[in-house]
């Protein structure tokens, strides 16, 4: 898609939307967790090897967004390997998910802070 079409950034951020929008209608599960991270991974790789695209999927601002929903991803299936390890209640379910994103974010404003300076 990406060697053809320029539109695929179109595409990367229907696709990281739509797999966002299903997290807020609470539809996270294991399987839309491989699925999305396959996708990325597969095809931000895949989409590096393209001279013209180079390192614009990881640089460029318009496609952070389904980079951010990657991240994520992977914090939101940490927390549920962990709460299934741990057989954890719904309330400290909740309450390890709140403490993970909240850890999860500050790190995040942390790098954009030090990643800003450095251009």
């Amino acid at each position: 898609m990406v060697a053809v079409w320029g539109g695929y950034v179109f595409v990367l951020n229907t696709i990281g939307l739509h797999a966002a929008v299903l997290v807020l209608l609470g539809r996270f599960s294991t399987k839309l967790y491989l699925a999305y991270s396959l996708f990325y991974v597969v095809g931000t790789a895949l989409a590096i090897q393209v001279p013209v695209v180079g390192w614009a999927p990881l640089k460029s601002l318009e496609q952070l967004g389904p980079c951010a929903v990657f991240l994520g991803f992977q914090v939101l299936q940490f927390c549920e390997f962990t709460i299934k390890k741990k057989q954890m209640s719904r309330a400290g379910a909740w309450k390890l998910r709140i403490q993970v994103i909240s850890a999860t974010a500050v790190i995040g404003v942390v790098a954009i802070v030090l990643f800003a300076e450095k251009g």
